[in-house]
């Protein structure tokens, strides 16, 4: 069966970009070459290992003859360069009509695949270091916002140093149900947000708000000057695997700042971006401390090491004195929660 991809929203679609009829849904022609900055082995061989699925594809033979006795001779021809492109496209072409392509469909889906701004930060949890949070905003064909909050590691994410971010503002105490969430692969939930509802919002919020700094509205539209943002990427071809599923309920829910408007929330983890273009990827250091940071890359090891605090964007605001997020149940309005459940 024929299908199309993702419908997403869009700053500036390029020339080679084209729609196809119905709103939201997009596709590109192709044409330049791109970049994988993300790729996981681990998570591309166990899908392939419980799916049966060759990334390799068959082996092929070369066969010789020697003389004198005309002696055949067999061997294995070696693979010269990696194949990434031909590893995801196996992939994807046997998990099928199982990844998700049409956002109007119900949840919950176990994979996802489709073109977007992808936007990168640092997952800060202060009892596990290396993680890297993805967040993609998507609009199905029916106008439904869905929000795309992936997990992974830092080690496979390419094109981003350790100087690209600097830690500074809020961070979630919901960090270990969400790592949980991704160790047992959405099987099981031992936290206080106890249903899925609870925990993607958890998700979203580290997704959108991590790092932010007093305001509420401050760094809408500018994540670049939250702690703890590397970059985006647009135009991102993305394949991922999906843990949770859910549909808000609007009677529920309020939601603040960029969250608000949230209508589908999908939590889980990316097995590869891949640009469709050289230039689509925008590191925020440089937006931080100007054009000049990207030519003195010999220093970036030394500011790096020295920790000092980046430029900050826009007028200066009042930094909370506590980087870690108090629980739902700390008194204290200046420490309450800027996103609150709705009472029944």
């Amino acid at each position: 069966m024929k299908s199309t991809r993702l419908g997403c929203q869009h700053e500036r679609l390029r020339p080679a970009d084209v729609m196809n009829g119905r709103q939201g849904r997009m596709v590109s022609s192709g044409s330049e070459v791109g970049r994988y900055v993300y790729w996981s082995d681990r998570a591309i061989q166990r899908v392939a290992e419980e799916n049966g699925i060759e990334l390799a594809g068959r082996r092929t033979w070369t066969v010789g003859l020697s003389v004198p006795g005309l002696q055949s001779s067999f061997g294995q021809q070696a693979r010269v360069t990696r194949n990434r492109f031909e590893e995801a496209r196996r992939v994807k072409r046997h998990i099928g009509t199982a990844a998700v392509e049409d956002l109007d469909t119900e949840p919950p889906a176990s994979y996802i695949t489709g073109v977007g701004k992808v936007e990168f930060a640092e997952f800060a949890a202060w009892h596990a270091q290396g993680g890297v949070v993805m967040h993609v905003q998507l609009r199905s064909a029916n106008g439904r916002r869905v929000d795309l909050c992936l997990f992974g590691s830092k080690d496979n994410l390419r094109g981003f140093g350790p100087s690209d971010g600097f830690d500074n503002g809020w961070t979630s105490s919901a960090a270990p149900a969400i790592e949980e969430l991704l160790r047992s692969r959405g099987t099981q939930n031992t936290s206080q947000w106890d249903d899925e509802q609870a925990r993607s919002v958890e998700a979203l919020k580290i997704a959108l708000d991590q790092g932010f700094s007093s305001t509420s509205g401050e760094h809408v539209g500018r994540p670049e000057t939250r702690g703890f943002t590397i970059g985006h990427a647009g135009d991102c071809e993305f394949f991922a695997e999906i843990y949770t599923d859910v549909v808000l309920d609007p009677a529920r829910w309020r939601l603040e700042g960029e969250s608000a408007g949230a209508e589908r929330i999908m939590v889980g983890r990316p097995m590869w971006i891949r640009t469709q273009s050289p230039d689509a990827v925008v590191r925020y250091a440089e937006l931080r401390n100007g054009s000049g940071w990207s030519r003195h890359r010999w220093l970036r090891p030394l500011r790096f090491l020295s920790r000092r605090r980046r430029a900050v964007i826009g007028p200066p605001a009042a930094v909370p004195t506590a980087l870690e997020t108090p629980e739902p149940s700390t008194a204290g309005a200046a420490r309450r929660r800027r996103f609150t459940q709705a009472r029944d």
